[in-house]
This record gives C-alpha cells, sequence and structure tokens, in this order.
C-alpha cells in the first residue's frame, strides 16, 4: 500500500486476508482500514453456506456491493435478494446480516463508515489466503486449462 499526501493505492495481492475467528469460513481482504482511513473497506468471501451473524453498529454506516455469487440480507426482519450488481447501505443500530444462498462463493466488497474498530477484529484473527476461485472472481484472470488431443484409432 502506497501513501503520498494522504492517497492510498495498492493491490489485492499485497492485501492480508485473514478470518475473525479459526472456525469461521468467511475471509476478509482487508483493502483499507481505520489507521489509513476513517473506515474499513474489505472483500468479504463466503463460502457456499456461510453468513453473517446478526450484528448491529452504534455509529457506522455499512455499504454492501456484490461482486459475485448470490445470497440474502436480512436487514431489521426485511429479506433482501443479492446478486452481481446489488447494493445496500444499513444505516446505524439497525440488526443486518448477510447469508450466501448460491451454489460457490459469495463476493461482498463492504465499507464501514466510520470504521467502528472492525478492522482491529479483523487484524486479530488468523490469516487466510486467496485461491484460484477468489483470483478469477476479483481480478477476472481466467484459468487456462490445456486439453490433450485424443488419439485416433
Amino acid at each position: 500500500m502506497m501513501t503520498a499526501n494522504g492517497l492510498l493505492a495498492g493491490a489485492l495481492e499485497s492485501c492480508p486476508v485473514r478470518k475473525i475467528s479459526d472456525k469461521d469460513t468467511n475471509k476478509f481482504v482487508l483493502l483499507c482500514d481505520g489507521g489509513q482511513a476513517p473506515f474499513v473497506s474489505v472483500v468479504e468471501i463466503f463460502d457456499e453456506g456461510g453468513k453473517t451473524p446478526p450484528n448491529v453498529h452504534k455509529e457506522a454506516y455499512e455499504y454492501f456491493y456484490v461482486i459475485r455469487g448470490e445470497g440474502k440480507a436480512i436487514i431489521a426482519g426485511a429479506e433482501i435478494v443479492l446478486a452481481p450488481g446489488a447494493y445496500l447501505v444499513v444505516p446505524p443500530g439497525l440488526s443486518h446480516e448477510v447469508h450466501n444462498t448460491g451454489s460457490g462463493r459469495l463476493y461482498v466488497l463492504t465499507t464501514m463508515v466510520p470504521d467502528e474498530q472492525f478492522s482491529d477484529l479483523i487484524k486479530s484473527g488468523p490469516e487466510a489466503a486467496l485461491d484460484d476461485e477468489d483470483f478469477e472472481a476479483l481480478k477476472g484472470i481466467r484459468t487456462v486449462r490445456t486439453i490433450e488431443p485424443s488419439s485416433a484409432d
């Protein structure tokens, strides 16, 4: 991450990837944290069947933008369908959760303003790693597969 005159710039490969706890299946790519700016921005990656617990933020607005996958958000009891291109902003004080309801992973860009120490929670968790599926979803990289020609008899 480069910083100059308050500017932050970086690349996916240099961002820390963590889980909140060892038992969690969701992982977070920490793009920007509260030590760098007055907000936290992550890509949250939900494994199939993964979800967040119901949670409420005292002061923070939380913005979600779906990059890939399918899911649902439950906001103060209302259910919202999530698909690529969908977004929502949850104001402070509303209970909310996100569920991966699709086959495969759900990728969501999430930003909280202010941070409310969410980045500290993420940074205190165990390290995780991105795999080929994650890089394909986040960078548009397609894996090249070599197909062996069949022999003609």
